[in-house]
């Protein structure tokens, strides 16, 4: 669609309902935008589950307001989300359902101020779809609809949507240029009809010019508490300051009626399965949530007293289980280890550019280390003897592809669950540790029972495991949002940042190309050796690098092997 696309109307209409009071005249509001033809009204009530009776009575006193709406023929339901944020659950419904217009509502002004609330400023900033913010007034109800233009697309916008709420009001519709005094009249005019050509019943709109020094000052002379005042905004951070800034302070606090402010989505406008897919997988944290990843990542990232004792635990758990070939064992490992939060920590760090964060998870994570691998090397020297080494230990000393997306996979899981509330964080926990503390421990055992060869082998999948969580957890928290936030520093720390994504991507490429190399190699023996040795089997193939490649090969078969087909192998 092309970038100036101006809506008609809107087919998926999604409205948040915190007040059930306020429902009635947000679904006025809604319907007026929605499409008669293929449209449908949403009504969300978020439920945060501290006080499931409050909720349920809400929902009770919703109802009735959404059956009315039903009689009186608009394609409308009610959807219930369990959200442990208000806001997170409304941006999540409009990715699930493909919303292409959010209305929310603030309270009418209190002792001369409007309460705005964080839902709101989370919301708008983050929102996949067009917003309509609606402050409501003392009045519920309006005669004439006010559009502030200046023909630029938002003024255009806002427009077209005054046309259509005046006529689902049946009330007029008044277009109001604010200029400076020293300015021509007709150059006033010529902003009107810039803004509402080709417009659907712009033929209807009265048209007024107002001489002012202040916008503001200007446009409140002209209205009152029977008006409905439209603003348009075009980008987020133009909408934050209608929000928060002075002038926006003074309209949202002085407006004598109600307000709707109307903002375009960042994204071009799309429609289809596509777009309701692309906009499902955006799942772009709000400044509040990024605020809690961090603080949760500054706890996860210290190394406590519970997080040494589990990792002891941990070791000596996973040590047993690799000599006593148990997977069981080694699975109550995974679940005991702690190393998820040290790792989160750090990507978190470099999502965002806080050095002291990734300095805190680096030093936790190698006190984490040391104490696994001392464990583990103590045990070695004690038990190599016997049984030594097990099919569990051998598992874990050929690093292969497929052990780099274990870990790819399990840095992904663990930052898009810490980034979650409603994902259980011990799910995380699991996948990384399946792929951090048996290898570690395994390079232990065996530099405990002087095998460094096996041990440096076992140890290089735990260090290329390690990086791909870390990267993998910095891609999640990237696409959720994450960044460097303090404007004074905010280059410099994406470029210390990118340095050190740099730093940690350039070893595992190296690694899985050197990898990937070695299973295409050791592929290709194996396909000679079958047909060389038909028939027997090809059980275990082992391709040592060096300046003379050599094969282990073990193979098993129900006849004899002739001594010449050995040699020609």
């Amino acid at each position: 669609m092309p970038k100036d696309f101006i809506p008609d109307y809107a087919t998926n209409v999604l409205i948040p309902i915190a007040n059930p009071a306020s429902a009635q005249g947000l679904l006025d509001l809604a319907s007026s935008l929605c499409s008669p033809v293929d449209g449908e009204l949403i009504v969300l009530f978020v439920a945060l589950g501290i006080d499931p009776g409050r909720d349920s009575r809400a929902v009770a006193e919703i109802t009735p307001v959404v059956e009315k709406f039903a009689a009186d023929g608009f394609t409308i339901r009610l959807v219930t989300h369990v959200s442990a944020n208000a806001a997170r659950g409304i941006l999540d419904v409009a990715r699930e359902e493909g919303a292409d217009l959010i209305v929310l509502g603030l309270p009418p002004p209190r002792g001369g101020q409007v309460a705005l609330g964080g839902v709101v400023e989370a919301v708008t900033a983050t929102a996949p779809a067009d917003m309509l913010v609606y402050r409501a007034a003392a009045r519920t109800d309006f005669e004439r609809v006010v559009v502030a233009v200046d023909g630029q697309l938002p003024a255009r916008v806002a427009s077209r949507m005054g046309i259509l709420i005046g006529a689902r009001y049946e009330v007029p519709v008044e277009a109001i240029y604010v200029q400076d005094p020293r300015r021509p009249w007709w150059e006033g005019y010529g902003r009107i009809a810039q803004s509402l050509s080709d417009l659907p019943g712009q033929q209807t709109v009265e048209r007024s010019v107002v001489q002012a020094q202040a916008w503001v000052s200007g446009l409140l002379s002209r209205i009152n508490d029977r008006d409905l005042l439209i603003v348009g905004v075009s980008q987020r951070s133009r909408l934050e300051r209608w929000l928060y800034g002075s002038v926006s302070r003074e309209m949202l606090n002085h407006a004598p009626g109600p307000l709707v402010l109307i903002r375009r989505s960042t994204e071009a406008p799309a429609a289809g399965r596509l777009a309701r897919i692309r906009n499902r997988f955006n799942v772009t944290l709000t400044q509040v949530e990024q605020e809690e990843v961090i603080w949760k990542s500054e706890e996860m990232g210290s190394a406590t007293i519970d997080y040494e004792i589990l990792m002891l635990i941990s070791a000596i758990l996973a040590s047993l289980g690799l000599l006593l070939n148990s997977g069981a064992v080694i699975i109550g490992a995974m679940l005991v280890a702690p190393l998820m939060q040290p790792l989160i920590g750090f990507s978190t760090g470099i999502a965002t550019g806080r050095l002291d964060l990734v300095a805190k998870s680096v030093s936790t994570l190698v006190q984490g280390v040391l104490l696994v691998l001392g464990i583990s090397v103590g045990i070695g020297l004690l038990v190599h003897g016997v049984d030594f080494p097990t099919p569990e230990m051998l598992a874990r000393t050929s690093p292969g592809l497929l052990d780099a997306g274990v870990a790819l996979a399990s840095g992904a899981i663990g930052g898009y669950a810490t980034a979650r509330k409603d994902i259980p964080s011990a799910l995380a926990g699991v996948a990384i540790a399946a792929a951090l503390v048996p290898p570690l421990c395994t390079g232990g055992l065996f530099l405990g029972a002087g095998d460094v060869a096996s041990s440096a082998r076992a140890l290089l999948l735990f260090l290329t495991n390690i990086v791909s969580i870390v990267l993998a957890g910095w891609a999640v928290f990237f696409w959720m949002g994450m960044r460097p936030r303090r404007i004074e520093q905010s280059r410099r720390q994406q470029y210390i940042s990118l340095a050190l994504v740099t730093v940690l991507m350039l070893p595992v490429i190296a690694i899985l190309l050197s990898i990937s190399n070695r299973e295409s190699q050791a592929t290709l023996v194996e396909r000679r050796l079958e047909n060389l040795l038909t028939p027997a089997e090809v059980v275990g193939l082992d391709v040592l690098p060096g300046d003379e490649t050599r094969v282990i090969v073990t193979v098993r078969s129900a006849e004899g092997i002739p001594s010449s087909q050995v040699q020609i192998a």
